[in-house]
């Protein structure tokens, strides 16, 4: 199962979002930035996890890199895309993943996700 509310009890994305997300090691690898899903039927299926400072980007506003002033800054071009299956929501207040951090693979935001 891999809806958020399909966990052992429901999770308010509102609640999660912004929150530090540790390794199995309890290192820090980033905020959690954006939840990806589909939707099938009636139901949101979560896919990924995005977490990392492209995703912070991502979830704040696209638009900021087309502004001139905007454009100098630089902006971290990475990010880490987390399948659903990595990611351990038991405890909404310590948000873990199944993994360390160095065998997560730093990807590029998807062109469209942001202009960079």
């Amino acid at each position: 199962m891999n809806t958020l509310a399909s966990a052992p009890h429901d999770v308010h994305v509102e609640r999660i979002l912004g929150r530090r997300v540790r390794d199995l090691d309890g290192k820090v690898i980033g905020r959690l930035e954006e939840i990806a899903a589909e939707v099938s039927g009636d139901s949101c299926i979560v896919t990924e996890f995005h977490v990392g400072p492209a995703a912070a980007l991502e979830r704040i506003a696209s638009f900021v890199r087309q502004l001139p002033l905007f454009r100098l800054l630089p902006f971290a071009n990475w990010e880490y895309r987390i399948p659903w299956q990595l990611f351990e929501l038991a405890n909404t207040h310590d948000l873990r993943v199944r993994c360390r951090r160095g065998e997560l693979q730093r990807v590029p935001p998807r062109r469209g996700d942001f202009i960079p």
